[in-house]
């Protein structure tokens, strides 16, 4: 009998998968790929099934793991399908953390069937970036004010003031695109609020509400504390652990000015972008790196070239992201991996990076991760 296999792909910061309901207007965390696994599955004639999970948005680390369980349960049979959990950026930690032995008196049987979880840009050694929204709970203020102002702009009484804000924000952002400008996150956002049901809207106030009531997330991917999740959760016997590695090349004021850039979509989100590469500092003394093989060394080198110890993807330092097996080293940020590159119309990206991500790299990474899970077509 066939081996049957069942994947859960666990999202970063935030925990969503998708928000909004309408399949034109919704955001997608993990865009185009649980349908090109189940693609690439069914190409190599493979029983396999692919859920993208939630996850509490920014709750600490200990409680995203249980949400993570609640939501594997939700979907998971006694057929004795092997399991494989694939987690970005944060959910990569939420991953270990779900089949950590400190976890196995609340875990599942089914959990004993994973065979292997692979993370993919995720702050093994945590990011200095968390440690710049942590100092003064910036993050926090941050969160926060964020939750507020999605409240005064989703509660119903408002209706009738943000129906107006948001109907003129999207005829901006359709002025916009047929004047050719690329799609980006503001134009996804704006689509998606433009006309919400009431279901959407109540969807959303709950999401954000939870992002009110907590964010210990911050404190919880500061490096220091990451240490301490570390030794608190070592790899399971039995269980296959490998790393997809992420880096996008070091701002520069000559790629700010380059005439892409200088669209006013695209200079104000690479200066986002900018400014969180400086943030995550990948050189800082915070970050204690264990020592990487020759062949981890490597890699990294013939991907970011000699000064790879100072790339980052924007969000994570590309050192801090090595465990286990590495599988594969790309030029790419934070959030290219997950669908969202350079490349309309089918994919939209969320960071201007200067990465030159593309769809065959795209591909290439997914196909990695295949063949991490389940071996080679030809092993």
């Amino acid at each position: 009998m066939a081996t049957r296999h069942r994947v859960y792909l666990v999202p970063g910061f935030f925990g969503f998968t998708q928000l909004g309901d309408a399949e034109a207007e919704r955001i997608a965390y993990f865009q185009h790929v649980p349908e090109l696994l189940q693609q690439r599955f069914k190409a190599r004639n493979l029983d396999a099934e692919v859920h993208a999970l939630a996850s509490s948005p920014t709750s600490g680390l200990e409680a995203r793991a249980r949400t993570v369980l609640q939501e594997m349960a939700k979907t998971e049979t006694e057929d004795g399908a092997d399991i494989h959990l694939v987690g970005h950026s944060t959910g990569g930690l939420d991953a270990r953390g779900v089949v950590s032995l400190r976890m196995a008196s609340e875990a599942p049987a089914f959990v004993k069937r994973v065979r292997s979880v692979l993370t993919i840009s995720t702050p093994h050694h945590g990011t200095p970036l968390a440690s710049f929204f942590h100092q003064g709970d910036v993050g926090k203020t941050l969160l926060r004010y964020l939750w507020l102002f999605t409240f005064l702009a989703l509660h119903r009484k408002a209706m009738p003031l943000r129906t107006a804000v948001l109907q003129a924000l999207y005829r901006l952002v359709r002025l916009g695109e047929q004047a050719g400008v690329p799609p980006n996150l503001f134009n996804e956002i704006a689509r998606l609020l433009a006309d919400l049901s009431e279901g959407e809207r109540e969807g959303l106030l709950r999401y954000f509400d939870q992002i009110g009531e907590n964010q210990a997330l911050i404190y919880d991917l500061t490096p220091g504390r990451v240490r301490t999740f570390n030794q608190d959760t070592p790899d399971r016997e039995g269980i296959r652990y490998g790393s997809i590695i992420t880096g996008a090349p070091p701002p520069t004021l000559l790629r700010r000015l380059s005439p892409r850039m200088l669209l006013p979509p695209d200079s104000l989100i690479y200066g986002i972008f900018s400014a969180l590469y400086r943030m995550s500092t990948p050189l800082s003394p915070e970050l204690h790196i264990p020592e990487r093989t020759e062949e981890q060394t490597r890699a990294l080198r013939e991907a970011f070239g000699r000064k790879f110890e100072a790339w980052s993807d924007g969000i994570v330092p590309s050192r801090s992201q090595v465990w286990g097996r590495l599988i594969h080293v790309v030029a790419s940020d934070h959030l290219d991996v997950m669908g969202h590159f350079d490349q309309p119309e089918q994919y939209i990206s969320w960071f201007k990076s200067g990465s030159h991500f593309r769809e065959e790299q795209f591909h290439e990474v997914w196909e990695r991760v295949l063949d991490f899970m389940v071996g080679t077509p030809h092993a």
